[in-house]
């Protein structure tokens, strides 16, 4: 399958870049597009962590305020798990670092659920997705956010009990925790019923 880029622009470059193109692509069916144009919001990078508290079975998560929320008419403040953008380390570096800085905790295992596009039809970004267990002896910092970088924290606790009905109940907005909590509960129930 083919693509034919017409024409490409870049209409910000900051923090994000988003660039319009004007294209065509070939079809299922060998026929061509008409001309369409589509936006990329490029990013780089991100990762996000499920840290989960093996001695109090619980999970840590952390609420901030986000501006697209608000923007959507929401109050803005949003639970979610760990999450941050790779700058020039290893993913799995900066899911301990992100872990630390926001919530305060050093892991003792990382393991990589997966690497998924948080939104193919309009962004280039990446996350990759872990879950993070340790215990509370593991705190070893306030978390809170870096104040470098404006971030205002506040780290929330989940028992499993209420982690698993906020999921039943369609409580949980966010989808990089909704997928965590899945995987999580999923490869649970899969390892009590395998023979």
């Amino acid at each position: 399958m083919k693509v034919n880029i017409i024409k490409k622009e870049r209409l910000l470059n900051d923090f994000f870049i988003v660039d319009s193109a004007e294209l065509r692509f070939e079809k299922f069916d060998g026929s061509w597009s008409p001309v369409v144009r589509r936006l990329n919001l490029s990013r780089g990078q991100a990762v996000a962590v499920l840290i989960y508290l093996k001695d109090k079975d619980s999970f840590v998560l952390i609420r901030q305020f986000r501006f697209a929320v608000y923007e959507d008419g929401q109050p803005g403040w949003i639970d979610e798990i760990v999450a941050g953008v790779v700058d020039e380390e290893s993913p799995e570096a900066c899911a301990r670092r992100e872990c630390l800085e926001e919530a305060g905790y050093e892991l003792e295992e990382l393991e990589h659920i997966a690497t998924i596009y948080t939104s193919p039809g309009i962004t280039t970004e990446k996350v990759h997705l872990y879950l993070g267990s340790t215990d509370s002896s593991k705190k070893t910092a306030d978390g809170g956010g870096v104040e470098s970088e404006n971030e205002d924290i506040q780290i929330v606790e989940w028992s499993r009990e209420e982690a698993l009905q906020k999921l039943l109940n369609k409580e949980i907005e966010d989808g990089k925790t909704i997928l965590a909590l899945q995987y999580f509960f999923l490869k649970e129930h899969l390892q009590k019923t395998s023979p």
